[in-house]
């Protein structure tokens, strides 16, 4: 994403984020957003190894390394539990 404009919002560094289909796309994207932005990113997909591979990626330079819960939205208790976790 070097191809876009750096944009640097003071307000985010260290609020906690909750994203759901963060492992990929635009999820992916806003994940990643966040993260370069000093926000403490929690994030939950299906995409266990997408997940996995972000939370890699992103870690090597975040101020706050992001969490990824492999988790499924119909599964309400699933959902809950990571709500709770993140």
């Amino acid at each position: 994403m070097s191809d876009r404009m750096p944009t640097h919002y003071t307000s985010l560094e260290d609020k906690s984020v909750f994203i759901t289909g963060g492992a990929s796309g635009i999820g992916e994207a806003i994940v990643t957003a966040f993260v370069e932005q000093g926000a403490k990113v929690a994030f939950v997909d299906i995409m266990e190894d997408a997940g996995n591979a972000l939370v890699e990626k992103l870690s090597k330079d975040a101020r706050n390394a992001p969490l990824f819960i492999k988790c499924d939205l119909t599964d309400i208790p699933a959902l809950q539990a990571a709500v709770a976790k993140a």
